[in-house]
């Protein structure tokens, strides 16, 4: 088996002049250097001027809008793809730690990223961060250490991301409250309740929506990528091969036109808060609500993250670096010892419960 980081490093054939070694970008500057002989050749980019996508053109013309052919290396075992080097012969999966082979590549016709955070957090650095992480980890087992992952296990991947802009309408059906308080009862038992008087309402409610984000990869957790954020958006750079040289990229797995339908829960949720806004009152009730989505754009951007997996006891635990600021989320066994000691608790507590 190849050395998976030798082979990506030589991604897209950045040679060095020097020695002829495979170039890898270096995280934090807009210099590609080399292992080997330590010699450097500078990222030359254009300014960047970021332009928004027309979704519904995509969606009515798919096969001839900006689209690449990529070689995708895809995993059989849990479905993760990445676009791979022409050198790649083998490595292994990120996410589930597997084995990957050439005669799991294949090629897709894919939407191009547009534009890109470059990694801006090298290998040392992730070092500190994995060992403090391990460290901070007192209700993991005796033996966890022994499988938790190292730095060697780490790799850098440019992760698939959907933003969306788009204007809404809403027109909106529902009821304003009003609380006030009477008197029940009389003597002792006499009491204030509250209670609401509720009246019909009904309007139009206009929301423009920015950068809305969505993940497009399946392959991290919605929670894990959640904990990553935020992300410095407003240093996005146009997708240059030399960035990617020596990560991995990863192919989107959740379409277009999924990513919307998803960006679309995020957006529904300010919708509501506008409405209820508007209604007004004490409380509101929403009764109905259609809404048309017009002015739709997108970007296809990718994101870095350092990720690493690991086997114990036969269950999969992850753990993901963003390769902006170092922030992190990782997955870990919790002790049995603990375990048992929680369980013995909740007894305790339920017993106490009923004698009392």
């Amino acid at each position: 088996m190849e050395n998976p980081d030798t082979t990506v490093a030589a991604f897209k054939g950045f040679l060095c002049t020097n020695c002829g070694a495979g170039l890898k970008y270096k995280p934090g500057t807009k210099t590609m250097a080399c292992d080997y002989c330590s010699s450097t050749n500078e990222i030359h980019e254009e300014e960047t001027f970021i332009e928004e996508l027309d979704f519904n053109a995509y969606i009515e013309n798919f096969e001839a809008l900006n689209l690449q052919t990529e070689k995708i290396i895809s995993c059989k075992s849990c479905g993760a793809s990445s676009s791979v080097d022409e050198n790649l012969k083998s490595l292994h999966c990120s996410y589930c730690t597997n084995p990957l082979v050439e005669d799991d590549i294949s090629e897709q016709r894919l939407i191009k990223p547009g534009y890109l955070l470059p990694f801006n957090i090298d290998e040392k650095k992730t070092i500190v961060i994995l060992e403090k992480w391990k460290n901070s980890l007192w209700l993991t087992p005796s033996d966890f250490k022994k499988f938790a992952p190292t730095p060697i296990d780490l790799r850098g991947i440019y992760v698939p991301y959907w933003t969306f802009d788009a204007k809404s309408v809403s027109a909106y059906t529902g009821a304003s409250g009003d609380d006030y308080t009477v008197t029940e009862g009389s003597g002792d038992d006499e009491r204030e309740v509250t209670k609401t008087s509720w009246t019909n309402t009904f309007g139009t409610v206009r929301v423009d929506f920015d950068d809305i984000i969505t993940p497009a990869s399946g392959n991290i957790s919605p929670e894990g990528l959640a904990e990553l954020e935020p992300w410095d958006f407003r240093e996005l750079v146009k997708v240059n091969d030399q960035y990617l040289s020596g990560f991995i990229t990863e192919k989107y797995t959740i379409p277009l036109q999924q990513g919307f339908t998803d960006a679309k829960t995020r957006m529904e949720n300010r919708i509501s808060k506008a409405i209820r806004e508007e209604i007004g009152g004490d409380r509101q009730r929403i009764y109905t609500c259609d809404t048309q989505y017009d002015d739709i754009q997108f970007k296809h951007i990718m994101v870095p993250v350092y990720v690493s997996s690991y086997r114990y006891k036969e269950k999969i635990y992850h753990f993901y670096i963003n390769g902006r600021n170092g922030k992190i989320y990782g997955e870990s066994p919790t002790s049995l010892v603990f375990q048992i000691v929680c369980a013995i608790v909740v007894i305790l507590i339920i017993i106490a419960i009923i004698v009392l």
